[in-house]
């Protein structure tokens, strides 16, 4: 019985590359917490995550607030929950059961190994009528490919970043430096 050398399996793998395609995907959830306003960061009912304008190397910092109490429980319904810290904060709890989450192997063909066991949340905390943070467990989706020798790969959501007021650097002349 002969034993397969690497240039044997190399030149079989690379062969198999141009019939079909291989690789791979993950659903599973992420969880993220920040105050707000975020900065270059998308957060609605539909869809989360970065905006196209944090890819820049060096974004300009356009905060997102969420809409006042009113507008937001238009735009997203009655909340599963409500918890109420004192008369001013109010937490409101949207809860996501049966989310799609599990692996998605592919070689030639895609078997996805996913099932409803996921659960996910939004809670929005209110001081008055203004957001002041936003604490959700979300679907993310990751995966990596190939399609003959063209590779592709696709990484999931980052959480999103707080707004930081800079104070502005102001030179002064002072002795006392």
């Amino acid at each position: 019985m002969r034993r397969l050398s690497f240039p044997t399996i190399a030149i079989a793998l690379l062969s198999s590359l141009e019939a079909g395609c291989f690789g791979g995907g993950v659903m599973y959830m992420t969880e993220c917490k920040s105050s707000l306003p975020i900065c270059d960061y998308k957060y609605s009912k539909e869809d989360w995550g970065p905006t196209e304008n944090a890819k820049i190397k060096n974004p300009p910092k356009i905060p997102n607030t969420l809409p006042p109490k009113e507008e937001f429980l238009a735009e997203w319904g009655l909340p599963s929950e409500t918890i109420t810290a004192s008369e001013d904060e109010v937490t409101l709890i949207y809860k996501t059961v049966d989310i799609w989450c599990g692996v998605l192997p592919a070689w030639g063909v895609t078997v996805p190994l996913i099932a409803p066991n996921c659960e996910g949340f939004d809670r929005i905390t209110f001081k008055g009528s203004k957001a002041t943070y936003i604490h959700f467990k979300r679907r993310n989706v990751a995966g990596i490919g190939a399609i003959g020798l063209v590779g592709v790969a696709s990484m999931g959501k980052s959480c999103p970043v707080p707004c930081r007021e800079v104070a502005p650097f102001v030179w002064t002349d002072s002795p006392e430096r």
